[in-house]
């Protein structure tokens, strides 16, 4: 598979591909289940042979900093509320794509620099854990939390970092294993937009993935001049805050605001990937991709020997189309970065597509047969390929 294009974004320093962090990994023990999307554990606590356990670490990123810069601007601590929840989906949604559907033990790790992060920030980041995991129970998915730690980092941390821990065990047999996707199967895509059954505000879509871009793409200069904290000081000053736009704008083709937009919370789809096992089984579903670091390329990276052929996409929402506007990004680089609309990808049999379709609707998800799987020339390695509006990519 060949490199992301994502030339921007690795100027700003960051990578949505991060090889030299694959490379760094590439010896580590793969688990029991190499093919899943998340690192799988035999039970070592309790040493059951037909158990499993799944420990995953990830956290809201660089999506704090918009935080940080929404909270200045306006004084609304509750704008932190949602980077609980961007760092605890980015660890849920990631372990449910393996069958972990809880309950989930959940810590967090909050880095600050007490300079800069009072201690009502921190109360409305643990808040946030709080209502993200009330809302989980209110949908049946049970998350208990743990704790965690808080530490004051200034010599390390120029805002704050929010970071999550969660551990999940469940039975061998409920794993999901991706390496199962096959020749024939077609791929569900879940929109990333809209409202779901279980959330307040409508979401544009834009996730915990690519905010380093986005928000140098379309935030003005303003916010480098006002608040230098903000940004990496090593950033080329052309790639800073190069955009049109003040967090209170409005989005184009849109009722939310830039920042409104920037900021909406991570969706969970926890309740929609049980709603599909409990309708399909988990030896029907062959494998389920979260879409978000590498986004719509991550797929080429489980199966063995196989085309991904997505042709059938939607067309971008509009928090994606204004940044690729506003910087003239490739829209190579684009699928590669960001969701596009689309943060969830389910791989089934051609017989099971309608019971997705029907699982979507009744959690008011859009849904779509996105694309369909097939295998490659013998001793090719995977592939992934879009047909789209805006061109043919592979990757």
């Amino acid at each position: 598979m060949t490199t992301p294009a994502d030339a921007r974004y690795r100027a700003r320093g960051v990578s949505s591909a991060k090889e030299d962090v694959h490379q760094a990994i590439a010896h580590l023990d793969a688990g029991l289940f190499p093919g899943a999307f998340c690192k799988v554990l035999p039970d070592l606590l309790s040493g059951d042979p037909e158990s499993c356990l799944v420990l995953h670490a990830d956290g809201a990123g660089t999506k704090s900093s918009l935080a940080y810069l929404a909270w200045r601007e306006s004084g609304d601590v509750g704008v932190w509320k949602g980077i609980a929840q961007d760092s605890l989906v980015m660890n849920l949604d990631d372990c449910a794509c393996a069958g972990a559907i809880g309950p989930y033990l959940v810590s967090n790790t909050i880095g600050r620099n007490a300079k800069r992060i009072p201690g009502e920030v921190i109360a409305a980041i643990i808040a946030g854990y709080g209502e993200v995991c009330a809302s989980l129970e209110a949908e049946g998915i049970t998350c208990h939390l743990a704790g965690g730690e808080t530490a004051d980092v200034g010599d390390l941390v120029r805002t704050v970092i929010v970071d999550s821990t969660i551990a999940c065990r469940l039975p061998r047999r409920e794993v999901i294993d991706a390496s199962r996707m096959a020749a024939g199967d077609v791929i569900i895509g879940f929109s990333s937009t809209g409202r779901a059954r279980w959330e307040g505000v409508d979401n544009a879509g834009i996730g915990s993935n690519g905010l380093t871009g986005a928000r140098h793409e379309l935030l003005a200069k303003h916010y480098a001049q006002s608040y230098p904290e903000s940004h990496a000081p090593e950033i080329d000053p052309d790639f800073v805050y190069s955009g049109p736009y003040r967090l209170q704008d409005p989005l184009p083709d849109s009722s939310m605001s830039i920042g409104q937009a920037l900021l909406s919370p991570t969706r969970t789809y926890v309740p929609l990937i049980r709603d599909l096992i409990d309708a399909l089984g988990v030896e029907r579903i062959h494998g389920l991709i979260h879409a978000s670091g590498g986004a719509h390329a991550k797929i080429g990276k489980f199966g063995h020997g196989k085309r991904y052929i997505l042709d059938a996409l939607p067309p971008p929402p509009p928090l994606f189309r204004a940044i690729q506007a506003a910087a003239q990004v490739d829209w190579r680089e684009m699928y590669t970065v960001y969701n596009c609309g689309v943060r969830l990808l389910a791989v089934v049999p051609e017989a099971c597509a309608q019971a997705c379709l029907d699982a979507a609707k009744a959690a008011q998800i859009d849904s779509w047969v996105v694309g369909r799987v097939e295998d490659a020339t013998a001793g090719a390695a995977n592939s992934v390929h879009l047909q789209t509006a805006f061109g043919d990519f592979s990757y």
